[in-house]
């Protein structure tokens, strides 16, 4: 979610309150002045510094995973030889997320981590994926096992950027297009994770076609309650707030210039309408028309759980590559989260239809969309709940 629009027009009038005392002491207790600092960005540097730590250190590695609305929905058990990722259910995004498919595709990124570090630090890792729909009864026990023997560490480009991944949801540079080969890249990164796709498309039609196919859905997801409901619970608009519960979306990392960031902060909090209207905004007037590359992770079905952590593994793996080229990458799955939506309620599946027509072969259906190019200004971290909180 994106700040409000009044609270933003406001910013140029709240530089008075910086020559008072009240506003000087409004802008140093909420943040203003410091932008990824604090207990709730610790596990960024820890990830580094407990690289001696044994099987831990892959847990380190896995909670800096990308999650939807930085809900961090996982929990580890360690034994010895294996470590257990769990789904933590308490950390769903209910309506806009009523089969628990964005959850997976979280969890999938975490377990992406994993076996990138696991490489790295010397694993040998068997992993075990007990199959199940996530339209059925949840299977009890992990959503995925890695069992842990020994090997030779190994040079992994892509691990040694854990730490440097972050979303970047500011403006991209619309004169700086990917090439030709970078594009090819994306799928190719893939191609080990057996049922599922990239496609990307950059041809000015079809952008302009998923963008407003994105925006419309934006739209839809503010005018129905209980999904803006939703999305409006994982939003941290207080410092407080954010050392706190260290998940959510926060000022810091919606892509705001910081002079714009630091003075929102000083503000009252906006209304909720307002809110939604600068998200449609941003959505609309930055994020789409600044992207020059459009993408999707298909899959043959959508709710099989296997499909759903390795196309979560597949976007993960796809922003450590792309850390490591200097690209930005940023999710844009409103579209689908209305996909899941229509289903619940019973709807004709109209979104799903419309979405059909990006991949190229009607039996693939989008699970992940992101945009990717060149930013204008780089990404700030997001807050992560140490691995204390997360492990059994």
């Amino acid at each position: 979610m994106i700040p409000g629009r009044r609270k933003l027009l406001q910013a140029g009038a709240g530089l008075t309150l910086v020559a008072c005392g009240g506003g000087l002491w409004q802008a140093a207790h909420e943040g203003a002045f410091a932008m990824g600092e604090g207990l709730a960005y610790a596990p960024w540097d820890d990830w580094r510094s407990g690289l001696n730590e044994g099987p831990l250190a892959l847990v380190r590695a896995a909670i800096l995973a990308a999650s939807p609305h930085n809900t961090q929905p996982w929990r580890f058990r360690l034994e010895p030889d294996r470590i257990e990722l769990h789904a933590d259910s308490s950390r769903s995004l209910g309506p806009l997320d009523p089969f628990g498919r964005e959850l997976h595709l979280g969890l999938g990124c975490a377990l992406e981590n994993m076996l990138r570090a696991a490489g790295a630090l010397g694993y040998a890792v068997s992993l075990e994926l007990p199959i199940a729909r996530l339209d059925a009864a949840a299977l009890p026990g992990p959503v995925a096992t890695l069992r842990l023997g020994q090997a030779t560490p190994v040079d992994d480009p892509l691990a040694d950027v854990i730490a440097e991944r972050h979303t970047n949801r500011g403006p991209y540079d619309p004169s700086r297009p990917l090439s030709p080969e970078t594009l090819a890249a994306f799928p190719a990164l893939v191609a080990d994770l057996e049922g599922v796709q990239v496609v990307l498309f950059s041809d000015p039609e079809q952008r302009a076609a998923f963008g407003a196919e994105t925006v419309a859905a934006t739209q839809a997801i503010v005018d129905d309650a209980p999904m803006i409901a939703a999305s409006d619970a994982w939003f941290r608009d207080s410092r407080a707030m954010l050392q706190e519960r260290r998940d959510g979306l926060t000022l810091d990392a919606v892509g705001l210039p910081p002079l714009i960031v630091g003075l929102a902060k000083m503000l009252p909090v906006t209304s909720s309408r307002v809110a939604h209207r600068q998200w449609i905004t941003a959505t609309r007037d930055v994020q789409v028309p600044t992207a020059t590359a459009f993408g999707l992770v298909v899959v043959a079905d959508l709710y099989d759980r296997v499909l759903c952590l390795r196309a979560g593994r597949a976007w993960q793996r796809m922003q450590l590559w792309a850390a490591t080229r200097g690209l930005a990458m940023q999710p844009l799955n409103q579209a689908l989260e209305r996909v899941d939506r229509e289903r619940e309620l019973g709807l004709q599946p109209d979104t799903a239809r419309r979405l059909a027509g990006f991949t190229g072969d009607p039996a693939l259906q989008p699970t992940f969309a992101f945009r990717a190019g060149y930013a204008l200004q780089a990404a700030n971290p997001s807050p992560r709940r140490p691995v204390e909180w997360v492990l059994l």
